[in-house]
C-alpha cells in the first residue's frame, strides 16, 4: 500500500512539473502516461520473479530516449528501477540496469546543449529549467525507491529473525518437554524399581520368618494338645492367630507394592518389541488402550503375547501380526492375530495336515492354563484366514478384596505354607 501511494505521488509530481514547464499535453503525452502506469503495474506483477522485472523498465527507457516528453514520467520508472534488487538477489545485471534511467536524461541534456546556440533568451533558460526539474524529480524518485528497497530489506530481515527466534523457541520448548518427560520417566522407573525391591525384601526375609514362626506355633500347639496342657495350647493358638494376621498384612503389603511396581505399558511394549523386526519382513503393530492392570494380569498378558507371537513366527507365513488390548468397564481384552496363511506341516505319519485340523501344541495349552489361573478365558483358533488368540479377563475379582486377588499369584514359599497349614498362614 505504501508503494502504491509513493508511486501515485511521483506520477502526480511528474505530471504537474510537465504542465508547469510547458510540455505539450497532447496524445503522445497521454500515451506516455498510460504506458508508464502499465510498466509500473507490470513490474509489480513480475516482482516475485527475479529474472524479468527489469525488462519493462528498459523498454520504456528506450522509447523515452526518443520521445523527450515521456521523460516527465521517469520518476515513476526510476522508482521501480531502484527497487529491482528487492525482487531477488542483487547481481551485476541488476546493478547496471537500475542506473539506466539516467540515459534518457543524458539524451535530453545533449539535445538541449546542442540547441543552445540556436535558441535564445528566455526560451533557452526555460528549456534548461525544464530539463533540470525533470532530472531532479527523477532523482527524487530513484532515492525514494532506494529507501523503499532498504525498508523492505530490513522488514524481510526482521521477519526472518522473528521466524528464526520462534523456531529456536519452539525447539527449546520441545527439548525441555523431552527432558522433563525423560526425567519423569526415570523417576517413575526408579520408584517402581524401589517398590519392587522392597516387595522382594519382604518376600525373602519377613515372609519366610513368619512362615517358620507359624509352623513353630502349630508344632507347639500340637505338642501341648498331646500332653493335655490346655494353657499352653491356648497360648499357642493365640500366637498362631496373631501370626496369621501378621502374615495377612504382609501379604497385602507385598501385593500392593508389587502392583504399584508394575509398569503395564512397559511390560506389554517389551513383549511386543521382542518379536517386532525378528526378521526383515516381519513386523508387529500394537494398539494398547489399557493404562494399568494388576501385576498378575500384566505378567499373564505379557506371557500370552510372547507365546502367541512365537507361534506366529514358527507356524505362519504371515509378514505381520497385530496386538490389541482393550479396557472395557467389566473386563480386559487381549487379541493377538495374524493374517496367515499357516505353514503346511506334516505329522508323524507323513500326512499333510488340513486347515480343519489345527495342531494343538503345548504353547496353546499353556496360554489357556495361564489365563484360567487369573480367572479369564482364552480362545485360540483359525480366524479370517489366519490365527487369533482371544483373551478376556473379568475385572470383578480384581476389584474385590486384596486377599482374593493375591491368591492367584502366590509366591513359592506361601504355596508351601498353604499345603502344610491348610487355610491358616497362607500368603
Amino acid at each position: 500500500m505504501r508503494v502504491l501511494a509513493e508511486e501515485g505521488v511521483l506520477l502526480a509530481l511528474g505530471t504537474v512539473l510537465a504542465v508547469m514547464t510547458g510540455i505539450r499535453t497532447d496524445a503522445v503525452f497521454i500515451a506516455g502516461l498510460l504506458l508508464a502506469v502499465s510498466v509500473t503495474g507490470l513490474v509489480e506483477w513480475l516482482h516475485a520473479d527475479e529474472r524479468w522485472p527489469w525488462l519493462p523498465c528498459v523498454a520504456y527507457l528506450i522509447v523515452a530516449a526518443a520521445v523527450p516528453a515521456w521523460c516527465s514520467f521517469m520518476p515513476l520508472v526510476a522508482y521501480d528501477m531502484a527497487r529491482l534488487a528487492a525482487a531477488g538477489r542483487p547481481s551485476r545485471l541488476v546493478t547496471a540496469v537500475r542506473w539506466l534511467w539516467v540515459l534518457p536524461f543524458a539524451a535530453l541534456w545533449f539535445v538541449r546543449v546542442s540547441h543552445a546556440g540556436v535558441a535564445a533568451g528566455a526560451a533557452d533558460a526555460n528549456s534548461h529549467m525544464q530539463a533540470l526539474a525533470l532530472t531532479l524529480t527523477a532523482l527524487l524518485g530513484f532515492v525514494a525507491g532506494r529507501s523503499r528497497e532498504a525498508s523492505d530489506g530490513n522488514r524481510r530481515a526482521l521477519l526472518h529473525a522473528q521466524d528464526m527466534a520462534r523456531e529456536a523457541s519452539r525447539s527449546v520448548r520441545s527439548r525441555i518437554a523431552d527432558i522433563d518427560e525423560e526425567r519423569a520417566q526415570s523417576v517413575r522407573m526408579a520408584t517402581l524399581g524401589e517398590r519392587t525391591r522392597i516387595a522382594r525384601e519382604i518376600h525373602d526375609n519377613v515372609g519366610h520368618l513368619l512362615t517358620r514362626a507359624i509352623m513353630q506355633a502349630q508344632a507347639g500347639r500340637a505338642v501341648a494338645e498331646a500332653t493335655d496342657d490346655e494353657v499352653a495350647a491356648r497360648g499357642f493358638t493365640t500366637l498362631g492367630e496373631t501370626l496369621d494376621d501378621a502374615m495377612t498384612m504382609v501379604r497385602r503389603s507385598v501385593h500392593d507394592l508389587e502392583d504399584d511396581g508394575t509398569d503395564f505399558a512397559a511390560q506389554i511394549e517389551a513383549a511386543v518389541a521382542s518379536f517386532d523386526g525378528i526378521s526383515p519382513d516381519f513386523s508387529v503393530s500394537l494398539a494398547n488402550d489399557v493404562d494399568t492392570a494388576p501385576a498378575p494380569v500384566s505378567r499373564c498378558f505379557a506371557t500370552v503375547i510372547r507365546e502367541a507371537l512365537a507361534n506366529v513366527a514358527h507356524h505362519s507365513e504371515a509378514h505381520e501380526a497385530s496386538v490389541t488390548l482393550r479396557d472395557f468397564p467389566t473386563l480386559w481384552q487381549l487379541v493377538v492375530q495374524d493374517p496367515g496363511p499357516a505353514i503346511r506341516a506334516r505329522d508323524a505319519r507323513g500326512r499333510c495336515r488340513t486347515d480343519g485340523e489345527p495342531p494343538r501344541g503345548m504353547g496353546l495349552t499353556d496360554i489357556e492354563s495361564r489365563v484360567r489361573s487369573i480367572g479369564g478365558t482364552a480362545l485360540c483358533g483359525p480366524y479370517d484366514g489366519g490365527w487369533r488368540v482371544f483373551v478376556s479377563v473379568p475385572k470383578q475379582r480384581w476389584h474385590a478384596s486384596p486377599e482374593s486377588c493375591a491368591k492367584t499369584d502366590q509366591p513359592a514359599f506361601m504355596k508351601t505354607t498353604a499345603g502344610t497349614l491348610g487355610n491358616r498362614g497362607k500368603l
